[in-house]
């Protein structure tokens, strides 16, 4: 049995009319006989009586036009749905990000909101080891972390350098240096990500690197009371460029000689279909690497 069966029946459940019904549905009548016959022979029993006054609906037939009719419009209702979501009217969409990435993911997700306003948007920012968790276990659509990505179930599209920078507040005497070196920091108190926090790991390698040991004021696992306490002028910090969405007042310092930079990129899910709103999503992160200079 198929679709065109269900509505052939219905256009002659309609009309009781073959020849109407025919018209209707823009096929010949032969055809239309035909293809009744074949439905009555799959399901065992005639659904229409057919004579000279007409044509009416046998007792099967009635039984049977409540069910084709519900599961007609369950298909139509099905179209729409389905239509909806690639027009991104309605839907969902699951993002997931590590707070070092606000910069680029806030901005991404207010242009598709204001483009798609019918969207219901989840944003889940944590470290990246939780975000490819929850990514690989389906309940993200997609993510933002590093290329490659720890995980073997996902896919890892890089879209930007993720270089790590100085974050001063606005009038600090470091200010208006066109960069700065690690000894010109020697006596400034730092306030820095926690231990165990991939960003710390890399600013810790770079320190390493470079014999610096610096004058922790203050660690955090919370990039937002890093950024607040040297917004306040009480210490600086390290933390990976594109400019954080909260870094507003501080000024964003190039550090010499430059630390490495990690690939930044979105994470995929190996093998899953990606949702139309994570492909528009996934675009407008695509623009803004664009614009920090990947």
């Amino acid at each position: 049995m198929e679709l065109r069966h269900l509505r052939y029946f219905s256009a002659v459940a309609d009309t009781l009319h073959f020849g109407r019904a025919a018209r209707r549905i823009h096929v010949s009548q032969p055809t239309l006989s035909q293809q009744i016959r074949q439905l009555e022979e799959e399901l065992g029993s005639p659904l229409f009586e057919r004579a000279r006054s007409g044509v009416r609906l046998t007792q099967a037939g009635e039984l049977f036009r409540t069910y084709a009719s519900r599961a007609l419009e369950d298909v139509d209702a099905g179209r729409v749905a389905v239509s909806a979501l690639r027009g991104l009217t309605t839907g969902a969409l699951r993002v997931g990000y590590p707070p070092s990435m606000r910069g680029v993911v806030v901005p991404a997700l207010a242009a598709v909101l204001r483009k798609h306003p019918g969207l219901a948007l989840s944003a889940e920012e944590a470290v990246v080891r939780r975000l490819e968790r929850r990514l690989s276990d389906g309940k993200l659509d997609v993510g933002l972390g590093y290329a490659p990505a720890r995980s073997p179930d996902l896919d890892a599209e890089p879209v930007f350098d993720s270089k790590l920078a100085l974050f001063v507040a606005k009038g600090h005497p470091l200010a208006g240096a066109e960069s700065v070196a690690l000894r010109q920091l020697k006596d400034e108190p730092f306030a820095l990500l926690s231990p165990g926090l991939r960003v710390r790991a890399r600013v810790d390698v770079w320190f390493d690197a470079m014999r610096f040991t610096p004058n922790i004021a203050l660690e955090s696992n919370a990039v937002a009371t890093v950024l607040a306490i040297v917004r306040a002028g009480l210490a600086v910090t390290v933390l990976p460029e594109p400019r954080l969405a909260d870094a507003e007042r501080l000024v964003v310092k190039r550090l010499s000689p430059a630390p490495r930079s990690e690939l930044a990129a979105l994470l995929w899910r190996k093998g899953a279909p990606r949702p139309p709103a994570a492909e528009l999503f996934a675009a407008e992160v695509r623009e803004r690497a664009k614009e920090v200079g990947a």
